[in-house]
């Protein structure tokens, strides 16, 4: 692949997620990328000057697909539970692919990363949590959803029990993964 070729940063993106998700952030380094690329080291660099740079390329794709993904669900007639479905999607199929969630494969690297990443990381989480906790809101609301604590509280409950899930998984099988989702949505129908 040429350095300037327009497939090679989506390539190099893809590649970085699944260093990130599968080792961790400071666990490969741009040569690892270019050797699976077939690419000398320049042309990772090319793209992406630093791994700071890369990070917050992916951090800004993960933001960009929630903000579609929100759009999506407010314009549309789905269940409370649908919407939570949909939130739930990306973690079964992390599970799938041995994989963990960004956020969860860079916090025990968090106190490593600069704080541009930081304030992303920090952004991006604030997204999600307001929307899962949205969701929850009118879910209760409409009498679809049915929890004690605050909306706050129970998306916090929800999405950290995922990220585990996934990372549970990982040793003790995706059985583990499963029995949480399924739990998750059981307890919220009462």
């Amino acid at each position: 692949m040429s350095a300037r070729n327009p497939d090679t940063k989506a390539e190099i993106l893809r590649i970085g997620k699944q260093f990130i998700q599968f080792y961790g952030y400071n666990a490969f380094s741009y040569a690892d990328i270019a050797r699976e690329l077939n690419v000398k080291n320049a042309a990772v660099h090319y793209h992406f000057r630093g791994k700071e740079d890369l990070l917050m390329a992916l951090i800004d794709n993960y933001i960009e697909n929630y903000q579609l993904l929100a759009k999506q669900l407010q314009h549309s007639k789905i269940t409370a539970i649908g919407k939570l479905e949909k939130f739930i999607e990306p973690y079964s199929c992390l599970c799938e692919s041995d994989s963990i969630c960004i956020i969860g494969s860079i916090a025990s690297d968090y106190n490593t990363l600069p704080e541009s990443v930081k304030a992303k990381i920090s952004a991006l989480i604030d997204l999600v949590m307001g929307m899962v906790e949205q969701t929850l809101a009118e879910g209760k609301k409409h009498g679809e959803l049915h929890f004690s604590e605050t909306a706050r509280t129970q998306a916090l409950l929800i999405m950290t029990n995922l990220a585990a899930g996934v990372q549970l998984a990982r040793i003790s099988g995706k059985k583990d993964y499963t029995i949480i989702r399924k739990a998750l949505i059981k307890q919220l129908k009462g």
